[in-house]
């Protein structure tokens, strides 16, 4: 498990007195990028290979008001993860209560000459499939959408 840290802002906080829901995509975002720092997509990573991530599906769910001052920690978890992208389930607590649940598709990208998909390095593969959750560890999640799939469906 990954852990991102943060303090509400007064910024992020809404006409109604509690943090906009763009925010609570920004902290998941912030949360993303530590974890992709820690595991070895860093600045020096990106300037050295001129890959990087992407993000290609996203869901949310918001199931409490977060209010400014309040103390956020982003626990981030993967799911499951193949040569180039990897599946991440986010939970956002304020103290011991789940306010938020992000679940996020990441895709590893060279951005020149245009953006195209590429095979994440070995060493970093290790370390995402080091860090992913068994079937039933990935079960046992609350808001778990099980709709953001690594496997393709004809259409």
């Amino acid at each position: 498990m990954f852990t991102f840290e943060t303090t509400v802002k007064p910024e992020w906080i809404d006409y109604n007195g509690h943090m906009q829901d763009a925010y609570y995509g920004l902290v998941f975002s912030y949360a993303v990028d530590a974890m992709q720092d820690e595991v070895g997509f860093d600045a020096e990573y990106r300037a050295r290979t001129g890959c990087t991530i992407y993000l290609l599906e996203d869901h949310k769910f918001y199931l409490r008001e977060v209010k400014e001052a309040d103390n956020l920690r982003i626990e981030t978890r993967i799911l499951s993860c193949d040569e180039k992208r990897f599946h991440l389930h986010m939970q956002m607590l304020n103290g011991d209560d789940l306010v938020a649940v992000g679940e996020f598709m990441e895709l590893h990208v060279r951005q020149k000459p245009s953006p195209h998909a590429v095979p994440i390095p070995d060493e970093i593969l290790l370390r995402l499939q080091a860090a992913t959750l068994s079937g039933e560890e990935a079960e046992s999640l609350k808001y778990n959408s099980r709709s953001i799939l690594l496997g393709r469906k004809s259409r």
